[in-house]
């Protein structure tokens, strides 16, 4: 069981980097900056910025609690199980 948790974990975070990484391209197309660029400024009118910083949480807090050892991506059953 700790195995099937612990892959859903690492499932659950790399689905969050692909989004990362998805929201990232669409902020940049929306401002015609190079995706490559190690440094950038949205304009303000961009929504894709907005959900890219979003994400980019979502992804830390993620990632560092299950460096914790905590259980990230699951659901609990009414029965208290995770699925």
């Amino acid at each position: 069981m700790q195995k099937k948790l612990n892959k859903q974990g690492r499932n659950y975070i790399n689905d969050l980097k692909l989004m990362v990484a998805q929201l990232w391209e669409k902020a940049c197309e929306f401002d015609g900056i190079p995706p490559d660029s190690k440094f950038v400024i949205f304009s303000d009118e961009n929504k894709f910025a907005k959900f890219h910083g979003q994400a980019i949480l979502q992804l830390w807090a993620a990632q560092a609690e299950y460096a914790a050892g905590g259980y990230v991506g699951l659901k609990i059953n009414k029965d208290g199980k995770a699925r």
